[in-house]
């Protein structure tokens, strides 16, 4: 799949606006094709962090605009529509990572090279019931404080770059990640204490 990038060095819409959800809701699909060819390309490169593929990437973002025009009459956005997209697009990527890992790292770690130290089955559940645990949290996590957290700590990306994909200021990234951070401790803790 090849999808469009701009480069008719316009500025691009304000997608944050209400409008363009209202006119997808229409069926406007020049709406809907100024979206996409406004995001998908973006929405790519943060898909790719993720699942580390850029095939994988645009068959996600690509899967995502076509649910979104099918249900478009349907769409409820609350918020901005780059939220939501970029939202969709990390638990999508999300899902495919649980999908294609899930089996994987057993696998993985049942053929070490090491046969001193197989992991246990034990070993295995432990780490399995970690890793849901802080999935978990962070799935309950506000959906902004989420989105913030998962940009910074499982993506890499700076302040400054995460208030700008989000139009936001640097100082709400800080806020929403100390709220973040807070809200796993104390969850991650009331679930092992």
């Amino acid at each position: 799949m090849h999808l469009p990038v701009r480069t008719d060095g316009d500025v691009p819409p304000d997608l944050n606006d209400r409008q363009w959800v209202e006119r997808i809701r229409a069926g406007d699909i020049g709406a809907f094709e100024t979206v996409f060819r406004t995001l998908a390309p973006p929405l790519c490169v943060f898909t790719r962090r993720f699942v580390g593929s850029a095939g994988v990437a645009e068959d996600i973002v690509q899967d995502l605009f076509l649910v979104l025009w099918r249900q478009h009459e349907t769409l409820e956005v609350h918020g901005s529509l780059v939220n939501y997209l970029y939202t969709a697009a990390r638990n999508r990527a999300l899902n495919y990572l649980k999908h294609e890992q899930g089996t994987a790292r057993v696998w993985d770690a049942l053929s070490q090279d090491d046969p001193e130290s197989p992991p246990t089955i034990d070993d295995l559940l432990v780490e399995e019931e970690l890793t849901l645990a802080v999935q978990d949290a962070i799935a309950r996590l506000p959906d902004r404080t989420r989105l913030v957290f998962v940009m910074s700590r499982q993506q890499g990306m700076a302040y400054q770059q995460i208030a700008t994909a989000l139009g936001i200021s640097v100082k709400t990234v800080e806020t929403q990640m100390g709220r973040a951070l807070r809200l796993l401790r104390m969850r991650l803790r009331e679930r092992f204490e």
